[in-house]
């Protein structure tokens, strides 16, 4: 369920090269969606922070409202592969807003988030990239599911378009996923679900 059960869109990539920080990208993510604003040439740094922009975007309540999806996947899909994601994503709507009870009265407190942590650029050339984001995401649901962490590498394919880069695919993979400290205790259900909607999403100034 989480990031559309994992993004599980169709794409041959595969990594090569040991992974880096993604220190500077939460910035470089605020300047790509400035990109409007203030165009930037095609380059690593806004590939990655396409990259990283395109597995958030679907965060809070987007999986769960169609309308909304089509237009985020509209804004990050490629000419040509749009109209796979929008059939994907539509999919991947529907099962998420059953899985998660979402249409269930009283309406449920549902959480859903993503955070990248870090990056590592597979391939780069002029006009193309491919970038693998390594995220932890959370998922949980007061109807039906209690609220739980996923790690995981999502590799973006990237095409530059128009003055921007545009999603040509998607790749999920598991992990890697680091253990709980033994010295903290999981909150309870109870507290997840008082505790996390009290924290607003951070978002691009």
């Amino acid at each position: 369920m989480l990031l559309a059960l994992g993004v599980a869109i169709g794409s041959r990539i595969e990594s090569h090269r040991p992974a880096t920080t993604i220190a500077t990208v939460t910035v470089e993510s605020s300047a790509a969606k400035s990109q409007a604003r203030r165009p930037a040439p095609p380059s690593r740094t806004t590939a990655v922070a396409a990259a990283a922009d395109a597995i958030t975007a679907f965060d809070g309540n987007v999986l769960l409202e169609p309308e909304r999806l089509r237009t985020v996947v509209a804004e990050i899909a490629s000419t040509e592969s749009r109209a796979e994601l929008m059939a994907t994503f539509a999919a991947a709507s529907a099962q998420t807003r059953a899985k998660l009870g979402a249409d269930t009265v009283p309406a449920p407190v549902i959480v859903l988030r993503s955070v990248p942590i870090g990056y590592r650029v597979e391939r780069y050339k002029p006009g193309r990239a491919v970038v693998a984001v390594w995220y932890v995401g959370i998922v949980g649901s007061g109807a039906t599911v209690q609220p739980q962490q996923s790690w995981r590498t999502e590799t973006v394919s990237l095409v530059w378009e128009n003055g921007a880069w545009k999603v040509d695919s998607f790749q999920s993979s598991d992990g890697p996923t680091p253990p709980l400290s033994t010295a903290e205790a999981p909150a309870t259900v109870a507290q997840l679900f008082t505790a996390i909607p009290r924290f607003k999403e951070f978002t691009p100034k």
